[in-house]
């Protein structure tokens, strides 16, 4: 019987999850490459002002696990954040609300025929992978 390493599961979860996202457009740029560099970005200034660990979590693999994500949170409430939160909250959660939003339809039917369950996105646990 072979045994499932929970991070390496987790981390294909993210991949394929990642991957599935079909193309949707903000008018200019791909919403999952707009999305992406944001939490890429932020996941690496994170890292700067955190003690170093050693991780097998890419910082990468953060940013898509932040953009999966964050579009399903926001599949599950649509309304979960609203403009007062930009002072408390990183500005990807609402983009992501926004783009999850006008791109429902797109993203529930291309995470289905991939079969991702977004439950299992929704368990996915930043600190766990990080080795907290």
């Amino acid at each position: 019987m072979k045994t499932t390493n929970p991070r390496a599961q987790a981390l294909r979860t993210i991949e394929n999850a990642y991957n599935a996202l079909p193309y949707m457009s903000d008018g200019f740029k791909d919403v999952k490459q707009v999305l992406f560099e944001a939490n890429l970005e932020g996941e690496k200034q994170h890292r700067k002002f955190t003690s170093p660990r050693t991780t097998g979590f890419p910082t990468t693999a953060a940013a898509k696990l932040f953009t999966i994500k964050h579009l399903a949170e926001s599949l599950e409430s649509p309304d979960r954040y609203t403009v007062d939160d930009i002072l408390c909250i990183r500005l990807e959660c609402l983009k992501a609300q926004a783009y999850a939003k006008r791109h429902r339809e797109e993203i529930t039917e291309a995470w289905k025929a991939a079969g991702i369950n977004r439950a299992a996105i929704l368990a996915l646990d930043y600190a766990d992978l990080m080795g907290a």
